[in-house]
């Protein structure tokens, strides 16, 4: 086995330069992903003060197989509570050990030994060790799982206890890029004594469940989420004396508590409040995500987005750019590629293109077939989701689709997309980072089998094998190419923008990392005084 350090040869593909820690201008030139503080030394950490976070959607509960565990909503929250195994340095695009010690693979990517820092412990008492670690991620692989992690930790067929500290994943295919698996949902590792005595509760009570940073003090769902700081925490003090979370239902509502002190950080994810802050030279950190407004087809048989040419036709007929003048204002960063502009592996393919002609053409085509010409929207009753379903519905009428627009809350239309796939088309985002957690996305949401989506592409299927199996930046680069020539053929969603995903905090909030999906790791943050 040749070894591949974490930090070091499994950045091999992630050679790209990191941007620069200065004041961000506004949202539509904000870097791939960059943390922005005050230029003062702030000297060393203090012990001591609260810090409430505005989460951009609030968590589906706290065990990790069942929240929807990304940094928009359950990511940061449980990374709090249960620690990272390893974290994903979105600067230095490499990967850093949390409860992890080393982390090595054999040539061609298809087993990898992960090797556990010693002495750590649940908050319960439990070792945190690699029996802990096989269970956990077995929750994730089971048949009943309700986790978003389930897809991919599917890529593993057997994992393997070598001794106490180490445990071997063979994997079903070769994937260079599964260090990432580790720095999400299935990196979240629960006490195994906590998981068999709380049961059902654990989502809602994980008392002792987690090797994080903090412990639950309450848990008060559509209210709040209260952390206590962990006085045994197995990396040494933890200076904030508790963390809350709450929601104020969308980014203008959290930027506004923000402004006005309620609140110390908050998720803007929304164009217009991300773009504003960015105006502002908020202190923060800001991540570019491609895909980040999408309308999501149900392509799956009986629907009509079965029929490619019912998908080309809808991409030809929305333009990105009048979406973002009339919904955001102009402040969105109009996108029909799925990819973002400062995507490191870049294919250098335009997305689709905006063609009234074309649409029209494909939509009396699909006419001619027996569809009956007329789609279902399902989107969020949020104002500006609103106003954004409508403008869909006005460009879709020009090329002669009927559009009926459904609104529901927000919870309505994620059970609406992911749980009962009731829609012809929705508004939604899969949010393409530019790291490798694209290919995470683009996995779970259209690449694999039983895809929520019900979108099958051979061409697509094949280029993202590719980037799976990709270990240098030419390789992915290459696979890339493929994956967008053949978005653009078959068209799995029309993307209609990037968006920036903002996190702002005061400027005396100090110590936070970014890790993968737009989370934060709070465990070493502090307020001076």
């Amino acid at each position: 086995m040749r070894p591949r350090p974490v930090a070091v040869a499994l950045a091999l593909a992630l050679a790209v330069s990191a941007p620069a820690l200065a004041a961000c201008g506004n949202g539509s030139d904000s870097p791939g992903a960059a943390t922005t503080a005050a230029s003062a030394d702030p000297g060393e950490p203090q012990v001591g003060g609260s810090v409430t976070f505005g989460v951009a959607v609030e968590t589906t509960g706290l065990d990790p197989t069942i929240s929807s565990a990304v940094g928009a909503s359950g990511a940061t929250e449980l990374a709090s509570l249960y620690d990272v195994v390893l974290r994903y340095n979105p600067e230095s695009k490499k990967y850093e050990n949390g409860t992890a010690q080393d982390l090595t693979s054999n040539d061609d990517y298809t087993e990898w030994t992960l090797k556990l820092r010693p002495g750590i412990k649940f908050s319960d008492g439990t070792p945190y060790d690699a029996d802990a670690v096989r269970l956990s991620i077995e929750r994730h692989r089971a048949p009943q799982s309700r986790s978003l992690a389930r897809d991919y930790v599917q890529t593993i067929d057997t994992m393997t206890v070598v001794d106490p500290l180490t445990l071997k994943f063979s994997l079903v295919e070769a994937w260079s890029s599964f260090p990432y698996l580790l720095t999400t949902q299935a990196g979240f590792i629960t006490s195994p004594t906590a998981v068999a005595k709380l049961g059902e509760k654990l989502n809602t009570e994980p008392v002792g469940a987690g090797a994080g940073p903090f412990i639950l003090e309450s848990y008060t769902p559509k209210n709040s989420i209260v952390l206590k700081r962990n006085p045994d925490y197995w990396d040494g003090q933890v200076y904030l004396d508790s963390l809350k979370f709450v929601n104020f239902q969308g980014g203008t509502l959290t930027y506004e508590a923000f402004r006005s002190g309620q609140i110390q950080a908050g998720f803007l994810r929304e164009a217009t409040a991300s773009f504003d802050a960015g105006e502002a030279k908020e202190p923060g950190y800001v991540a570019t995500l491609g895909s980040g407004d999408i309308l999501a087809i149900n392509s799956a048989e009986g629907r009509p987005g079965h029929d490619r040419r019912v998908r080309q036709a809808l991409a030809a007929a929305i333009d990105p750019k009048v979406l973002s003048d009339r919904v955001y204002d102009g402040k969105a960063i109009p996108n029909s590629s799925p990819f973002p502009a400062e995507f490191p592996w870049g294919p250098d393919v335009p997305g689709t293109t905006f063609d009234l002609a074309k649409a029209r053409s494909l939509v009396e085509e699909a006419k001619a077939d027996g569809w009956d010409g007329r789609l279902d929207l399902v989107a969020s009753s949020a104002p500006l989701a609103t106003k954004w379903a409508v403008t869909v519905q006005a460009l879709l009428k020009q090329a002669g689709i009927e559009v009926d627009v459904r609104e529901v809350d927000q919870s309505a239309l994620t059970t609406a997309i992911f749980v009962k796939h009731d829609f012809d088309v929705a508004q939604s985002a899969f949010g393409i980072p530019s790291s490798d957690g694209a290919y995470i996305q683009l996995q779970e949401n259209i690449g694999h089998a039983d895809n929520r989506f019900g979108f099958h592409d051979e061409a697509f299927s094949a280029a993202l094998a590719e980037v799976r199996t990709a270990d240098t930046d030419a390789k992915r680069t290459a696979a890339y190419k493929k994956v967008a020539l053949a978005w653009n053929e078959s068209v799995p969603a029309v993307a209609t923008a990037s968006i920036n995903s903002r996190i702002v905090w005061v400027p005396n909030l100090h110590g936070v990392k970014p890790t993968s999906q737009v989370a934060l790791l709070f465990g070493k943050a502090w307020l001076s005084r």
